[in-house]
């Protein structure tokens, strides 16, 4: 096991992540240290005390526009409401000294799991447009301490930068813009799970209907379809075959129950269901609940964000509540 010494010079900001289970060691310079909790026997500090943080950097826009200007969301995966009263975000600017760093608006209260999105693009002395081609970004707190640093890339417009999921250290540009809400991995589609069948038999087994909210047919060939042990690599994605093609405001169904490698059985007492492009990103999921022997789940209407519980069976077809 290591003892790991934190010295004077090294002003530290020490988090230890409960799902992860490691101590993320954020230096003066903006740069972290990951050391896995299971690895540590002691740790002594040495002329610092410090300080734990669960406020975030969590999603980055800098496509902005007139309407939308740029902005900076932040999490708290704390236990307790947080007080953003003189905290600070900025960039090279504000890092350097060559102007203001932006304040949080006094009396900002953030609540636990809950998001706080800043607008940086402001007209203001201390506002800063993101770059487009990537650049770095700093926040630190009502001490001036630094509490987070990140280093984003360049984005297209639609797209995001951000920690999925939130709060957690995995960053990746996001195809799907969640400005104060939870960040989506999804790229965007016109193809989406629609209903699915978890009470198959052995004369109609499991199913899973797609649906096509464009106004043109598309091609789905090597379209991938998949449960938790496609998703944790255990076995084979199930891939659409050759010539799939879902007809515009149309659906496609295919028998995920199957003898070969790829098959899988949806779990009558719920289950997990991911759909992914040629390309290999994940355009949509669901999480599945029970269903009784007269019931499948799917969105009403066809192709909104709103799933349900159906008691009518529509496979291939329009849903009915």
């Amino acid at each position: 096991m290591k003892k790991i010494t934190l010295c004077l010079f090294v002003s530290v900001l020490m988090a230890a992540s409960l799902t992860a289970q490691n101590l993320y060691i954020h230096k003066t310079d903006g740069t972290v240290v990951t050391v896995p909790m299971n690895t540590i026997d002691s740790i002594t500090f040495t002329g610092v005390t410090p300080v734990v943080n669960y406020l975030w950097m969590n999603e980055i826009y800098s496509r902005g526009t007139t309407e939308d200007p740029d902005w900076i969301e932040v999490y708290n995966n704390g236990t307790s409401e947080l007080d953003l009263t003189g905290f600070k975000i900025y960039d090279s600017g504000g890092q350097s000294g060559s102007k203001p760093k932006k304040e949080f608006p006094s009396g900002t209260i953030i609540p636990v799991g809950g998001f706080f999105v800043i607008v940086t693009d402001t007209e203001d002395e201390s506002g800063f447009g993101l770059s487009g081609g990537g650049e770095k970004v700093w926040l630190e707190n009502a001490t001036g301490t630094i509490i987070d640093s990140i280093a984003f890339p360049g984005l297209e417009d639609g797209q995001s930068y951000g920690r999925y999921p939130d709060g957690t250290e995995n960053w990746q540009i996001l195809f799907t813009v969640t400005k104060g809400a939870a960040n989506s991995n999804l790229v965007p589609s016109s193809i989406f799970l629609n209903e699915l069948y978890s009470r198959g038999t052995t004369e109609d087994p499991d199913w899973v209907e797609v649906y096509n909210s464009s106004s043109s047919d598309i091609d789905i060939s090597g379209y991938k379809i998949y449960d938790p042990g496609g998703n944790a690599g255990t076995k084979p994605k199930k891939e659409f075959p050759a010539g799939s093609v879902v007809p515009a405001m149309g659906w496609l169904v295919i028998v995920t129950d199957t003898d070969d490698e790829a098959g899988f059985g949806l779990s009558s007492g719920g289950d997990e269901v991911w759909l992914e492009n040629t390309a290999g990103f994940v355009i949509d999921y669901i999480a599945i609940p029970s269903m009784e022997t007269t019931q499948t789940y799917g969105r009403y209407p066809d192709g909104t964000a709103n799933w349900q519980l159906l008691n009518t069976i529509t496979k291939g077809t329009a849903n009915l509540p």
